[in-house]
């Protein structure tokens, strides 16, 4: 009887209480603000609103807001560091400065609207806002699987202050893997992770397996007596999924709730 209870209340902690099919993991948006603020309260509004400030990745991601203007999340410590995007703190790869950009004693990159070339400017000043916003995000912090769990549902949504009800609020999730095309593009985003495998929202509870946002699970040859009781995606494995100790740090996957 003391198992069925602790079994109860373990699903109730984890669980949402509606469940829901997710649609495309793909889609990426930009949203922009017409308030000013410094670079690092800017992230802070974005960060809590949103995912982080704007990260531009390649080209084609660059010319998709040509249109707006704002602070990039796009920052250095000093003219000696690397310039690093705020989601995630990744190193940068891909820069559009403008002619004699960027300037040895300003470390914030922002853009003006109309064109796809970047400036930098000193964090302190007033610009306005451009946050992101991700359906399938990838954290590179090593967290074990109910750590991740909490980290994604801290994600987006109305701030509580009431602990009890922490877990549903709206936001994000640990990722559900459903469709042929979600698998294929988790795969391509885990080759950016530093572990080899990216926990998921799968978990072994109560003696079955459920995806924790509810949506009906698809695997059909998934073990029901599992060495380990919580999902992976394995980045250099065509396998829809692995399993492993949930007590394990890696990387993880959190998604956009519909």
């Amino acid at each position: 009887m003391m198992r069925n209870i602790c079994i109860l209340v373990c699903l109730l902690l984890i669980l949402p209480p509606v469940s829901a099919q997710q649609s495309s993991l793909r889609p990426v948006s930009f949203i922009s603000y017409e308030n000013s603020t410094t670079w690092n309260e800017a992230q802070s509004f974005c960060r809590k609103k949103h995912i982080d400030l704007v990260t531009i990745k390649d080209e084609t991601e660059n010319q998709a807001f040509t249109s707006m203007k704002g602070w990039l999340g796009l920052y250095r410590v000093d003219k000696n560091s690397q310039w690093k995007w705020s989601s995630g703190d990744e190193s940068a790869t891909f820069f559009s400065w403008a002619d004699n950009e960027p300037q040895d004693y300003e470390h914030c990159g922002f853009k003006y609207s109309g064109t796809s070339k970047w400036i930098n400017v000193a964090c302190d000043q007033n610009r306005k806002i451009m946050c992101i916003n991700e359906k399938l995000v990838l954290v590179k912090e090593n967290k074990t699987w109910e750590e991740a769990l909490e980290h994604c549902r801290s994600l987006g949504g109305e701030d509580t202050a009431n602990p009890a009800i922490m877990y549903w609020k709206d936001g994000y999730d640990l990722a559900t893997l459903i469709t042929d095309d979600d698998h294929n593009y988790a795969r391509e985003r885990a080759q950016e992770a530093t572990t080899d495998e990216v926990w998921t929202g799968l978990r072994y509870l109560g003696d079955k397996w459920f995806w924790v946002g509810g949506e009906l699970m698809q695997y059909q040859d998934i073990s029901s007596c599992p060495a380990g009781r919580c999902g992976v995606l394995e980045k250099n494995s065509k396998a829809l999924f692995g399993t492993r100790d949930c007590r394990k740090r890696r990387n993880f996957f959190c998604y956009k709730i519909p």
